[in-house]
């Protein structure tokens, strides 16, 4: 029987594990969870693991290929999970999502040309083209107030961000900017881009032959009911368009460095894969393989199903706190992923007075918004967490905020 464990704490000590070291030492003098990165604190689908075991007890851990099972495996995911029916050709595995951005630059950008960036959003793409030597432009996600249309009952209404369309354009027609990368749904702010989004996007890459490179990684993790339509599904068999998929974060094996690409155009699969083995790609992981047959399952998709559960109950717990006790910090309500994007301006302390509350005060510790490219008055949180560690971090902040108003 498979089980579900979302309520003990895993243990990080002496397995090298980064976010252990990142975590200050007063977080873990008062036996509190860091929310920085984007990592379980609960252990991982036991379908994933059981395919580790099952490998293990052969003690055989050789070069391991893509073959039918594999793809079989992708694909059954991809149609009951994604709702999309994909072709084994289609599948291009890589060694995570940036090595896979990283190839597609080196493919199809010049060292004089320029990739775009939806913003705020992850900063390791920036980081790639940096390493390749390729410059960034930016494209800024608007902040409304307006409610946005939900598909699920579940999703709030809130502040959320948008495609400033006149701006994106304008970047897409400049002939010197040659790759776009699309987070859906957005990480950090859990911003989902709509099927009518999505076409506005690939008809703007067609009209300026502007490759779409679209990061997927976060998308299993929806509310009850909230979809996320795949780039690729609705990009034409010759559109310059990779989409991305990874076990990464809704199994939180980012240690695996793994990602499965679609990509539909033949001529441009070819060419990304040549560019791909040029790049010096071996083999599969056999550990990720072993992992991914098991839990690219029906045990799989269940395990995900109660996972959403859990980050919605954070979720909500998150922002009944705000609201309550500071209701001047805007929590941006996430449609997708388990990461929270907070904006604290409102709370009207400088920089440095924020962080100090934040990490010493509340001992409520995530990620500057730095990170993304937004100012050190946003913060980006990850509540895949047990939700009773969550409530005792909550307790702090509530101290915290109540014992700054007595001052």
């Amino acid at each position: 029987m498979i089980k579900y464990n979302f309520s003990d704490r895993v243990n990080r000590e002496g397995i090298g594990s980064l976010k252990e070291r990142e975590t200050p030492e007063n977080i873990k003098a008062e036996g509190l969870i860091s929310y920085w990165g984007a990592e379980f604190e609960f252990p991982t689908c036991e379908a994933f693991s059981n395919g580790i075991r099952s490998l293990a007890d052969r003690g055989l851990y050789g070069f391991t290929i893509q073959d039918k099972k594999y793809n079989e495996h992708v694909k059954w995911w991809m149609e009951n999970v994604r709702n999309w029916d994909i072709n084994d050709e289609w599948i291009v595995p890589a060694m995570g999502i940036i090595f896979g951005l990283a190839t597609a630059i080196r493919m199809f950008v010049r060292k004089d040309e320029n990739i775009i960036i939806l913003q705020p959003t992850y900063g390791r793409y920036k980081q790639a083209a940096d390493r390749i030597g390729v410059k960034t432009i930016v494209s800024n996600l608007v902040c409304t107030k307006k409610e946005k249309q939900a598909e699920s009952a579940e999703i709030m209404p809130g502040p959320c961000y948008e495609i400033d369309w006149t701006d994106l354009e304008s970047k897409m027609s400049n002939p010197a900017n040659r790759l776009l990368v699309l987070c859906n749904p957005n990480n950090p702010t859990g911003t989902i881009f709509k099927e009518e989004e999505l076409r506005k996007i690939a008809a703007l890459s067609k009209k300026y032959n502007v490759l779409v490179y679209c990061d997927e990684i976060f998308a299993e993790i929806v509310p009850e009911g909230g979809t996320i339509v795949p780039y690729g599904k609705i990009a034409d068999e010759d559109a310059l368009a990779i989409t991305c998929t990874s076990m990464g974060k809704c199994m939180s094996i980012t240690g695996f460095n793994h990602a499965n690409l679609f990509i539909k155009n033949a001529a441009l699969r070819e060419r990304y894969n040549r560019q791909k083995y040029s790049d010096h790609y071996g083999s599969l992981e056999p550990l990720l393989y072993a992992g991914l047959c098991s839990a690219y399952t029906s045990d799989g998709k269940k395990y995900i199903e109660q996972l959403c559960k859990v980050i919605h109950e954070n979720v909500t717990l998150v922002e009944r706190t705000f609201e309550m006790f500071l209701p001047k910090a805007k929590v941006i309500h996430p449609e997708a992923t388990y990461v929270l994007w907070i904006d604290y301006t409102g709370l009207g302390m400088s920089d440095e007075q924020l962080e100090t509350f934040l990490n010493d005060e509340a001992l409520f510790y995530g990620d500057a918004g730095t990170e993304y490219g937004a100012t050190k008055q946003f913060y980006r949180y990850s509540v895949a967490v047990p939700t009773k560690d969550l409530k005792k971090s909550m307790e702090y902040l509530i101290a915290a905020t109540q014992k700054k108003k007595a001052e």
